[in-house]
């Protein structure tokens, strides 16, 4: 048995490891928390990328998420399998066979949405639309300072008339993320958000005036959608709080999300002159997003540092007394969506540190 706190595993040795757990009661408080934080799961459009699950997809649409954001074709084919009545592919596409695919999708019977953020965009979109005879619904992606994807808001309006005016594509509305904006400071991170709500709302005023229907107004990451989901006519589009990680938890504390998915790892070897343990917790079983000496945090010993990651092995500090070899070992990613795709699925365990399910990673899109 291990047991740290809340998480207990009763049988380690029936799982082997590396593994991915998701442990059920804390995933359940994410669920409901962002909910109760918000006034109300129907003001969420929440991200499948942290958990690409159909289980964990079914639970947050029986708490009553308005709808889902996807990354990837596979993500959205696996939201609408769960019986999304809408889901956004917030990915930007240019890839005539990936437009094809994802306008069969679009068939399905559900709100399904493109983003958009150059006339290329429309033009591949426009073009798959016009050969299947199919109107294609697509949101104006606004860049609000990450200059990743997303359309300046002085040149938002141009490209949404012309979404507009074609005759195969249908203006679904207004996405924007502002992931570059990892503020601590809860009252710094509210005004942000504010500034590109405000943004936002005289864009949709702009629009609306010259008749042109916004039905949609989809905004922020971790960091920011709550109070996208908090502002009238807007939603938030959360996705790491589902499972939460090290990262956003050290970076958020006031917010009250428990991490739900963490991986088991056993010790490999030890060596107490040099105060290292080395455990099989390489770069293949977690994340190496972040910085070195955090990817990782250590239930049974918040102190250790990860020193070196290879595909294999992760070598933490441990000073005696070290746990022996063979010992096993609950981490917490620092980051916990890429930690994801590297599991087909994950085990279920319950609160008296039972296995009670699997669930299969259904949009990883690896194989």
């Amino acid at each position: 048995m291990i047991e740290v706190g809340a998480y207990k595993v009763a049988d380690p040795d029936d799982i082997e490891t590396p593994a991915m757990l998701v442990f059920a009661d804390q995933l359940d408080h994410n669920i409901k928390t962002v909910g109760e934080l918000v006034g109300g799961s129907e003001h969420l459009f929440v991200h499948v990328k942290t958990h690409k699950s159909i289980d964990v997809t079914r639970k947050q649409l029986a708490s009553g998420v308005a709808g889902f954001k996807c990354a990837t074709l596979k993500e959205l084919e696996m939201a609408l399998d769960a019986g999304a009545p809408e889901a956004i592919l917030s990915y930007p596409l240019v890839q005539k066979s990936k437009v094809r695919r994802f306008a069969a999708l679009a068939q399905r019977a559900a709100i399904v949405s493109a983003i958009a953020s150059a006339p290329a965009h429309l033009e591949v979109l426009g073009a798959v639309a016009q050969e299947r005879q199919q109107t294609l619904r697509v949101m104006i992606d606004l860049n609000v300072g990450m200059f990743r994807t997303g359309v300046p808001l002085d040149a938002a309006t141009n490209l949404y008339r012309q979404i507009a005016q074609h005759p195969h594509l249908s203006p679904g509305g207004l996405h924007l993320y502002d992931g570059h904006e990892h503020i601590c400071e809860p009252q710094a991170r509210q005004a942000a958000a504010e500034r590109h709500i405000r943004d936002a709302q005289c864009l949709k005023a702009t629009l609306e005036g010259e008749g042109l229907a916004v039905p949609r107004v989809v905004g922020g990451g971790s960091f920011s959608s709550l109070y996208y989901a908090r502002t009238a006519g807007m939603h938030g589009s959360p996705g790491t709080c589902v499972y939460w990680d090290a990262g956003y938890g050290s970076k958020m504390a006031d917010l009250p999300f428990k991490w739900a998915a963490l991986v088991l790892t056993q010790v490999v070897d030890r060596y107490p002159d040099q105060q290292t343990i080395t455990t099989d917790l390489g770069t293949k079983a977690i994340s190496d997003d972040g910085p070195l000496p955090s990817r990782a945090k250590l239930l049974q010993n918040s102190e250790a540092e990860l020193l070196r990651q290879n595909e294999e092995h992760g070598v933490f500090s441990w000073p005696a007394p070290q746990p022996e070899v063979g010992t096993y070992l609950l981490a917490v990613p620092w980051h916990v969506c890429p930690t994801t795709i590297r599991y087909p699925g994950a085990h279920v365990i319950d609160g008296h540190g039972q296995v009670v399910a699997y669930y299969r990673h259904s949009a990883r899109d690896r194989h």
